[in-house]
């Protein structure tokens, strides 16, 4: 069996070959996972090839929106997200699924339940981050992007999709949340005042899951969940699709650690 993933420039960066190649040996399972370089005008050929050659593959920055016109179905909350980041292959057909918003509710939904939170970006990532925060039942949600247009569409959307107040603010804007997340792929600033947050949440872990944010809210005392730990837990998911098994949380991470140098 063969899985992948594929992005722009994944290809000796993503520790997602270490963390499942690990995971399989230790399963039992004869797959090999490789990364592979897709330029944004190649997805639909990709795609294409995937139906005759994947088991499944995962996908990141900057495909996880655009790869939805090439599948033949998507899950009902990967459709709510409107956002793929894992693809089953079955019966040459490809299904879509967001591990990623799995993967941040499971890790942070409990601090976001009644809660103001702050998200940073509008790829993605920030429509995971935002579908966990709704499904949390935050009690605010704010977003904001570089550019504004963007966070602007992305909050209005959702207003309409789920009937829940989310606010786009603008980038550097101050905004003050119990749960902060960055769903951008910066890493050497300081994005958010954490004065008061009770969990910071990252989905940055190259180069380093050590980001300035994540030095920042470990300064302030606050909970971090970082991207190592998000990278494992929506793996472990994708797993689970792709393979109908309980993959071993702590032979992936191992492996990431390694993969990493940490």
């Amino acid at each position: 069996m063969y899985f992948a993933v594929i992005g722009a420039h994944v290809r000796g960066k993503s520790a997602s070959p270490a963390m499942h190649m690990a995971s399989f040996k230790a399963l039992g399972i004869n797959a090999v996972y490789i990364a592979i370089d897709v330029p944004r005008q190649e997805l639909g050929c990709f795609a294409q090839l995937a139906r005759l050659n994947f088991r499944g593959f995962n996908v990141t920055i900057p495909h996880k929106e655009g790869v939805v016109k090439f599948l033949d179905a998507v899950s009902a909350e990967a459709r709510a997200v409107g956002a793929v980041n894992t693809v089953l292959v079955e019966r040459n057909l490809l299904v879509g699924y967001n591990t990623d918003a799995h993967a941040v509710y499971h890790l942070a939904g409990g601090y976001m339940k009644g809660a103001d939170v702050y998200i940073i970006g509008a790829g993605g990532a920030a429509r995971a981050a935002l579908f966990a925060a709704v499904k949390a039942e935050a009690r605010r949600i704010y977003i904001t992007n570089r550019t504004a247009e963007r966070a602007a569409s992305l909050a209005e959307e959702f207003r309409q999709k789920f009937g829940r107040t989310v606010e786009a603010v603008p980038w550097g804007g101050g905004v003050k949340a119990d749960v902060v997340v960055n769903a951008t792929p910066i890493h050497d600033a300081v994005l958010a005042d954490l004065g008061g947050a009770s969990l910071y949440v990252d989905f940055v872990y190259i180069p380093t899951p050590r980001t300035r944010m994540v030095e920042e809210a470990r300064r302030l005392g606050v909970r971090v969940v970082d991207g190592v730990d998000l990278l494992v837990e929506q793996g472990a998911q994708a797993e689970k699709i792709w393979l109908g098994v309980e993959p071993d949380r702590e032979v992936m991470r191992r492996a990431v650690e390694e993969f990493l140098g940490i």
